[in-house]
This record gives C-alpha cells, structure tokens and sequence, in this order.
C-alpha cells in the first residue's frame, strides 16, 4: 500500500476514484463504474475492465484520490509522523480510510489526504506498478503553472467537479486561498465565489476569474457568473469540454497528462 508520493507521475492511463464510483481514463475512451456496497461488485468490475484493454495499458497506472478532505502543509514544518494531525480539523478520519501525502517539490508544499483503503489494496493487486496521488495537487501545480503565465494580480481559478468546486485565489501567481466547497445549485455557487472576493476585498477591475475548463454540465454556472463579473476566462484541456459527468464527474483532469 502507498504510503507517500514525491512525485507526480504522468501516465498514458489513469483510474479516478470518487465516493461513488471510478473513472477508467485512457487515451481513446472514459468510463465511470459506480461503487455499490458489495464489494464483490467492484472486483467483478474492475476484473471486466482489465480484460477489455490490452495488458500494457496499464502498465504504469496513474490513481488519482478524489476523496475529501484533503489539506496542504509547507514542506518546511511537514513531518510525517504527525500525518494523522494534519487532518484533524476535518474530522475523524473513518476507520475505512487509510492516509497519504504527496510532495509537491517545485511548490515547497506536501499534500496530506485520506484515501479508501480496500479499494486501494484491490487496485494493487490488479495493478502492480499503480501510482497513487490526490487531484488537489495537480490542481495545485496547474494554478501555479497558470498563474506564473499571467500578468494579472489577482486570479480566482474555479474548478467545477459534479456536486462540488474547488477555489484557488492567486496573487502576483501567489496561492494566498484554497478550499473545495460542495454546491448544489447556481446560487450556492455564487455564494462562495463572492465570498471569497469579499474577504479578499477584490474589485472587478483588480481580478480575474478563470475556469478551469469548459464543460457542457456547468454552462448555468458560466453564465449566471456573467451577470456579476465581466473579466472571464476559460483554461481548457485536451477534450475535456466534450465529457459529460456521468463518464467524469470532474473533467478537466480526465484526460491523460502527454
């Protein structure tokens, strides 16, 4: 079982696990299998899956954890001993749950998350050479990479998931706020957005929004921000904009990293 990541690997596949299910991504087709309480079930899935590609498709596997909470620390004052402390404002981690860190070394940050522990040991035993890491730190290194390209002081980049968006607020291509927040309709969106431009007393003309791809579930989103603030931008990736959730439930990182 994983125990830590220090690197981010990039891979031609990639398996996306969320509450409810995964995602099989590789480059010609994305898939979503729901999870059910059986775990037999999910054996039997993923079993099915394997057998339908060629044995080399995943050879190197990327897993990537998109359970929450998940909590970044500066690398500085990181010890892995006191893993479990990092997350204690969340909550108790249940006893289902195993937890893990990823390094993120250009960042000077470590990314500390908790994962599903048997749905992890039956990817490994199906997948020898699988690599696990949490979305939130490729979120993190894509909001750096992106910020240092921009001239704008200030940037909100919004990553939509299905259910749920993370915000990332940047200041001279600084990280200065990060948090998921679980929204279910327009106006719950809205709410944190402002929030977030509120406490940070940004006007329009000092911030730039950017969405983290465009996709064709999270039109309503798009538009009724709109209303509110006209400088919008959208970062897309390779074909994102064409998944429907019900295949990803977060897009933007469906595809392969080449």
């Amino acid at each position: 079982m994983p125990s830590k990541n220090k690197t981010i690997p990039l891979t031609e596949s990639s398996i996306h696990l969320f509450v409810n299910g995964f995602s099989f991504c590789t480059p010609s087709k994305t898939e979503f299998v729901p999870i059910t309480d059986n775990i037999e079930d999910f054996k039997s899935a993923l079993k099915d899956l394997l057998s339908f590609y060629p044995k080399e498709t995943f050879s190197n596997t990327q897993i990537v954890s998109y359970h929450q909470p998940s909590t970044f620390v500066p690398d500085l004052f990181f010890d892995k001993n006191l893993l479990p402390n990092y997350l204690q404002l969340y909550g108790t981690v249940d006893e289902h749950s195993a937890l893990n860190f990823d390094v993120l070394e250009e960042e000077k940050q470590v990314n500390v998350y908790s994962y599903p522990k048997l749905i992890l040991e039956i990817l490994n035993q199906q997948l020898e050479k699988a690599t696990l890491c949490h979305y939130n730190s490729l979120l993190f290194k894509e909001v750096k990479e992106k910020s240092n390209a921009s001239d704008k002081k200030h940037q909100l980049y919004i990553h939509l998931q299905k259910g749920s968006m993370d915000l990332y607020l940047t200041q001279n291509a600084s990280i200065i706020f990060q948090n998921h927040f679980s929204i279910q309709n327009e106006d719950e969106f809205l709410y944190y957005v402002f929030f977030v431009i509120e406490q940070y007393k940004l006007s329009n003309d000092q911030l730039e929004l950017v969405f983290l791809g465009e996709i064709i579930a999270f039109q309503s989103y798009y538009q009724c921000i709109k209303e509110y603030h006209q400088t919008v931008r959208f970062e897309d990736r390779k074909s994102c904009g064409t998944l429907d959730v019900d295949q990803h439930p977060a897009p933007f990182f469906a595809q392969s990293f080449n």
